[in-house]
């Protein structure tokens, strides 16, 4: 009989404790951020069902201070990211693009040097500057991100 009640106390303190954590559990299941990028674009899930509630398009940048105003941190890092991340795409993009125009201009043979040659320099100085705006911007997104989950109720 005495085994028979510890086992049912065991049985019991095991279903409980299990019922707790999937209470505790089901709020950061539900609520937690991730991103994802489909085909090239950034996209901002929430949960375990994978529901999209910011994602990026060529012209524009995802709104992450929307999405996460429970944490005021979070939400200065989001804003970091919206600040950088649209001009450095753009930048960036720019750069490639007068990259393309200095390789064109450098295989015409009657035209100074010095146009290919400042067309490189600008379109490398272009790359740079939008690559380190778009490093700041997706070390934005990874903090914003990670502090709206860490101020997420368990």
């Amino acid at each position: 009989m005495a085994r028979l009640a510890v086992a049912l106390t065991i049985a019991l303190l095991s279903s409980l404790e299990a019922t707790v954590m999937s209470a505790q559990d089901s709020t950061y299941d539900q609520n937690a951020l991730r991103v994802q990028s489909v085909r090239g674009d950034l996209q901002i899930v929430r949960g375990s069902q994978d529901v999209v509630v910011a994602h990026s398009g060529i012209f524009h940048g995802p709104r992450l201070a929307s999405v996460v105003t429970g944490s005021d941190s979070a939400v200065a890092e989001a804003r970091v990211f919206e600040r950088d991340y649209q001009p450095g795409q753009y930048l960036a993009g720019l750069g490639i693009a007068m990259m393309g125009a200095a390789i064109g201009a450098s295989r015409i043979h009657d035209i100074n040097t010095l146009i290919p040659g400042g067309l490189s320099v600008a379109s490398f100085a272009l790359i740079i500057y939008g690559a380190g705006k778009l490093e700041s911007a997706y070390r934005a997104l990874s903090k914003s991100i990670w502090l709206y989950n860490r101020d997420l109720k368990r």
